[in-house]
């Protein structure tokens, strides 16, 4: 009876081991959990924080960029209110509204953002890569490419060989795109001379400006054109002086859609006191 008593004893005393095992098993496992469990709440803190930092961030330069738009717009809006200012102020003329206008389209390439269209790069292999030639139904290593871009040395097994680059691909199918070249521009044609023929100078196709005002000689400058279209030709005698009607002459020539160009007259013809306006 002792024996059998004994022999429980012993076998309690193992399940209770047992027990307590599993017991201090579960607490470790318990602790470990409950330790991931504090850094995935610390990881997720830190997350929440730098994507509070990131959004204040984007907000702080979205209202700096606005900001800049914004100044941007306005400085735009002065420029253009002076150029209209002073269009105003002007005596209204071809010359006046040609200088507002270039004006006006220095403004705009200032402000407006330019456009640059994404570069989209084809597939172009690379010497050491792997390609495929199906023409051969190969696959060989690249071993050097023309320089022209348009012959490519390869290899496969002990044979070595060029092909024209476009019979070869990628191992993934990409097809090879050859830059293509840009045509050289052609030279532009000379831009044609007057006539050498005589003109015979009258006083239909000559016009004496000499003592005016340009804003007062522009719009008989305007009439002597219509009159002398026939002739081709306009003498327009503005006098030496200071050069200053003769340079709002040649800056009102230098736009007037019937002017092809225009010259100061030989010394026998008025030398610098006379301009020759050449008609189209």
């Amino acid at each position: 009876a002792q024996g059998r008593v004994g022999g429980f004893s012993e076998d309690i005393n193992e399940v209770i081991a047992g027990l307590e095992k599993q017991r201090r098993q579960q607490e470790e496992r318990a602790e470990e959990a409950a330790q991931l469990l504090e850094r995935a709440e610390k990881f997720y803190n830190e997350v929440s924080e730098r994507a509070k930092l990131l959004q204040e961030r984007e907000t702080e330069l979205k209202r700096s960029q606005e900001q800049a738009v914004q100044e941007a717009i306005n400085e735009a809006k002065g420029e253009i209110a002076g150029v209209i200012q002073e269009l105003k102020q002007q005596p209204k003329s071809g010359q006046t509204a040609q200088q507002a206008t270039e004006e006006l389209n220095a403004i705009a390439q200032r402000r407006l953002p330019k456009k640059t269209p994404p570069k989209q790069q084809g597939y172009l292999p690379k010497v050491g890569e792997r390609v495929r030639i199906p023409s051969l139904g190969q696959t060989a290593e690249v071993l050097e490419i023309g320089e022209n871009q348009k012959q490519i040395t390869v290899r496969f097994g002990l044979m070595k060989t060029t092909v024209p680059i476009t019979d070869v691909e990628s191992l993934d199918g990409q097809k090879v795109e050859v830059p293509k070249e840009t045509p050289k521009a052609k030279p532009a044609p000379p831009a044609a001379k007057p006539s050498s023929q005589p003109t015979v100078r009258t006083s239909q196709n000559t016009l004496d400006i000499r003592g005016k005002r340009v804003h007062h000689a522009e719009p008989e400058i305007e009439k002597a054109i219509n009159q002398a279209l026939n002739s081709g030709v306009l003498w327009i005698i503005h006098g030496k002086g200071t050069g200053r009607l003769r340079d709002g002459v040649h800056e009102i020539l230098k736009y007037h859609p019937q002017v092809e160009c225009f010259e100061l007259a030989p010394q026998n013809e008025g030398g610098a006191g006379v301009t020759i306006a050449y008609l189209k």
